[in-house]
């Protein structure tokens, strides 16, 4: 932003105008982990400008905070935390549909995994929202202008973009193997969000279950009163019920 608020104002940073950033750590929809809940990275363009940052978030922030070494590190920190999860969401989401090949429950195999003191506890499913499945192609791209494939994370968005595809074609399955149709059946969805108990429909994948599953022939029904009825129709042309 640095360049385009200098042409913009006319104004030199460090003269005119100092920069200070600090990373967006909210979790929606978390009533235990609020602003002042959570850590803060705070960085500025220079000593005094992230001094005069921890100084204003001190005043609501009461878990800490974290002065990064520069601007360019919390904006990497951000991204590194949000990338971290979408790739170990990924490795669960990839070993979830082998284990359906196996006939093996995913959720068995993370209990007993979890068992060991040292394992990271994470779930299969589908992952939207403004962070998580966004932030991923920012390394991406900055990793293709350095020369750099960055083939993990890459990876990593690939499989959970098609997660919500592995959970409509399981459910045609389900149906098949029953020896019935899936076409011409009424299906709710329970759940238009991200995520649950949240009004939040950015990059939400529910509508690629929806669409998938209408494509089957199937009549789909959303539900959930989390979520804008209107707001759900222009963005994704859904209307929960």
């Amino acid at each position: 932003c640095l360049p385009i608020l200098e042409e913009m104002s006319g104004m030199k940073e460090g003269i005119d105008f100092y920069l200070g950033y600090s990373p967006e750590r909210i979790n929606p929809a978390d009533p235990t982990r609020r602003l002042s809940d959570i850590k803060k990275i705070v960085a500025g363009s220079s000593p005094v400008v992230t001094e005069f940052l921890e100084a204003l978030y001190a005043r609501v922030v009461k878990a800490g905070l974290f002065p990064a070494a520069n601007i360019r590190v919390a904006e990497a920190a951000k991204i590194l935390e949000n990338t971290q999860r979408d790739v170990n969401i990924a490795l669960m989401n990839e070993l979830m549909a082998l284990y359906d090949k196996m006939g093996i429950r995913a959720s068995d195999v993370i209990a007993a995994a979890s068992s060991k003191w040292n394992f990271h506890h994470y779930r299969p499913g589908m992952v939207g929202g403004h962070c998580i499945a966004v932030d991923p192609y920012y390394l991406v791209d900055a990793g293709r202008r350095h020369g750099l494939s960055m083939e993990l994370v890459a990876a990593g968005r690939s499989v959970n973009e098609q997660t919500a595809f592995f959970i409509a074609e399981k459910l045609e399955e389900t149906f098949e193997s029953q020896g019935q149709t899936i076409s011409g059946k009424r299906v709710l969805v329970l759940g238009r969000s991200f995520k649950e108990n949240c009004p939040d429909l950015r990059n939400t994948r529910v509508v690629d279950i929806v669409k998938e599953l209408s494509s089957y022939g199937c009549q789909v029904d959303v539900y959930d009163p989390w979520v804008a009825a209107d707001e759900a129709h222009h963005e994704y042309g859904i209307t929960p019920i």
